[in-house]
């Protein structure tokens, strides 16, 4: 049996593969080192140690409205990054990207807490999706330019309500060229609902220093349904907190409580807090719904309304709870 000749071809594949990857990531490196795209590379490095956005040159200028500078920017890289792929179309550009609810998005460039993005929004794909049942503000700042193409945006604002529940207020936004818009994301969320053909805007983000967990509310009664850390620490406590509820350990139930209660680490999360809440409750019902009652009670812990609200839900649900014995302190 012969196989040179059938690995043949598959080795030149990989060769010329290999190298329209390293002409790509030369093209792309290419575009950085021009003047004008360097400067704004350089606020983004900035940007991301925490300088303000106005102290940041020609990045600033990139969300001014109406500035030529957005379209410039990113027109220069869209003719870098098509001619290469043009020349290699099964490369990929070196660009960390992803696509979520239809929208693609590449970042350009990323420094310490700050990305800046390209997205692409579709009106006919827009249009598949189901409209939003909850509004998710995540701790991040966000400003956008539009480059291309128009559209519409429900806008929901968010203040604290009674009882864990949020206060939310929604309002149409419209989405033209040359727009620039500002969002803070704890208190502000953007749906994007309509588009005509497509829309594409530059988008820059920032994390913020001490992040609070990102939420999501119920659009209908601002109800709290889902909180994730917004720290890759805490999610990863998170996760191992979460495997340790699967695997049914109770014998790390009193840990856990410590943990949940801000006992066990002062520096601990409010999602992670919130994550070994649950698992207790999970594995201990009695012991878990003591621990509600602990922190609910307290009027500085950011988790008093949440775990009052939850509270109040197992109690409706389960009225038997209320008979379960004392936490042990």
């Amino acid at each position: 049996m012969q196989t040179g000749s059938a690995q043949d071809p598959l080795s030149g594949d990989q060769d010329q593969w290999k190298k329209g990857q390293a002409a790509l990531a030369e093209r792309l490196a290419g575009w950085r080192a021009e003047p004008e795209v360097a400067s704004v590379l350089a606020g983004v490095e900035r940007f991301g140690a925490g300088r303000v956005l106005e102290h940041c040159g020609s990045l600033a200028d990139l969300f001014s409205p109406g500035s030529p500078r957005a379209h410039a920017f990113a027109s220069g890289f869209v003719a870098v990054g098509v001619g290469g792929l043009g020349d290699y179309p099964l490369g990929q550009l070196p660009l960390m990207h992803g696509k979520r609810d239809a929208v693609p998005t590449l970042v350009l460039a990323s420094a310490g807490r700050a990305s800046l993005a390209l997205a692409a929004y579709d009106g006919v794909a827009l249009e598949g999706l189901t409209a939003p049942k909850t509004a998710k503000f995540a701790p991040q700042e966000t400003w956008i330019h539009v480059l291309s193409g128009s559209g519409e945006a429900d806008l929901v604002l968010r203040r604290d309500g009674e009882g864990g529940r949020a206060v939310l207020r929604s309002g149409r936004l419209d989405l033209m060229p040359g727009m620039a818009y500002y969002r803070y994301g704890l208190r502000e969320a953007l749906h994007v609902r309509r588009v005509t053909g497509s829309l594409v805007l530059l988008r820059l983000q920032r994390q913020l220093v001490d992040p609070e967990p990102t939420r999501e509310y119920s659009l209908p009664d601002g109800a709290l349904v889902h909180q994730a850390a917004a720290r890759l620490k805490d999610s990863r406590r998170e996760l191992a907190m979460a495997l340790l509820g699967r695997m049914g350990r109770k014998d790390a139930v009193t840990q856990m409580a410590r943990i949940a209660s801000g006992e066990a680490d002062p520096e601990a999360g409010e999602g992670f807090r919130w994550q070994a809440l649950r698992e207790v409750l999970a594995l201990d019902s009695a012991a878990g719904f003591q621990l509600l009652a602990r922190i609910s009670a307290r009027e500085d812990d950011p988790l008093a309304k949440p775990a009052a609200s939850l509270q109040a839900s197992l109690l409706e649900a389960w009225p038997n709870l209320g008979k379960a014995v004392e936490w042990p302190r």
